[in-house]
C-alpha cells in the first residue's frame, strides 16, 4: 500500500464518520425536534420512533463501522480489532432486537391494533434480521472459537465476505423502503397540506446521509490494495479471518 493509497483510505474513513454524524444529528432532530420524541407501550406512536433510531444505528452505522474497522484501524493489533469487530456486531444485534420490538409494540398496542408484517419493508426487514443472525452465528462459531480447522476457515471466508456485503445491501435497501413509507404515510405536510415542512427536510437529510455513508463504506472495502497487512511481530497470518474487506 503506497502512501497515497493510505491517505485516500484514511480520508474516506473520516468522511464516512462525517456522514454518520450528519445522519444521526438529522435523525435525532427529526424524532425529538419535530416527531414528538419517544414513548413506551402506552404511547405506541411514539414508541415506534425507537424503531428507525435503533435499526439505523445497528444495521447501518454499527455494521458499517464493523466492516471498515480493519482498514481504518490497521495499526491496531489484530486481536483487538477482531474482538472489537465481534463486539460491534453483537451490539448491533441487541439494538436491532429492541428496534424490532418497538415496531411490533407500536402495532400491537395501537387502538385498534395494526396488523404486523404486511408491508414489503417489514418482509425485507425480517429477512435481513434473520440473515444477520445467521451470519453472526456462523462467523462466531468459525472464527471466534478455536474448534474450526484452518482449512475450514479458509473455505468459509469467501462466503463470509459475500454474506457481509449482501447483508449491508439488504439493510440499506430495507432502510430506504422504511423511510419512504414513513415519509409517505406519516409526514402529512407534503401529502395533505402540499407543503415542505421541517420534519420532511430532516428526514430527507437523514436518508441522503445514509446513502452517502453506505457509498463510502463500499468505496473503502472494494479496494484490494487497502487490505490490512500484518503488523511487525504479528507475522504472516495462516488464515486471514478478517471481515468482508480482507483477502
Amino acid at each position: 500500500m503506497t502512501k497515497y493509497q493510505y491517505e485516500v483510505c484514511t480520508v474516506l474513513y473520516w468522511i464516512q464518520k462525517i456522514f454518520a454524524t450528519t445522519m444521526f444529528i438529522s435523525l435525532l432532530t427529526w424524532i425529538f425536534g419535530h416527531g414528538g420524541g419517544v414513548g413506551w407501550q402506552d404511547e405506541p406512536q411514539l414508541e415506534f420512533n425507537f424503531h428507525p433510531m435503533f435499526m439505523s444505528f445497528a444495521f447501518i452505522f454499527i455494521n458499517g463501522e464493523a466492516i471498515t474497522l480493519y482498514r481504518g484501524c490497521r495499526y491496531v493489533a489484530k486481536k483487538r480489532t477482531k474482538a472489537a469487530h465481534g463486539i460491534l456486531q453483537f451490539t448491533g444485534f441487541i439494538l436491532a432486537s429492541f428496534g424490532l420490538k418497538a415496531a411490533f409494540d407500536s402495532h400491537d398496542y395501537a387502538k385498534p391494533p395494526i396488523p404486523n408484517l404486511y408491508s414489503f419493508h417489514s418482509w425485507m426487514g425480517i429477512t435481513t434480521f434473520s440473515l444477520f443472525i445467521l451470519q453472526f452465528l456462523v462467523g462466531f462459531l468459525t472464527y471466534a472459537l478455536p474448534y474450526a480447522s484452518l482449512e475450514l476457515r479458509k473455505k468459509a471466508m469467501p462466503y463470509h465476505r459475500l454474506g457481509g456485503i449482501l447483508i449491508l445491501l439488504l439493510t440499506f435497501t430495507s432502510a430506504m423502503l422504511g423511510y419512504s413509507e414513513k415519509a409517505a404515510w406519516a409526514f402529512k405536510c407534503w401529502t395533505v397540506q402540499k407543503e415542505f415542512c421541517p420534519i420532511l427536510f430532516f428526514g430527507n437529510v437523514f436518508a441522503l446521509s445514509m446513502v452517502c455513508y453506505v457509498i463510502t463504506v463500499f468505496l473503502i472495502i472494494i479496494q484490494p490494495e487497502w487490505i490490512r497487512k500484518p503488523l511487525p511481530g504479528e507475522g504472516p497470518l495462516p488464515v486471514n479471518d478478517d471481515y468482508v474487506h480482507e483477502d
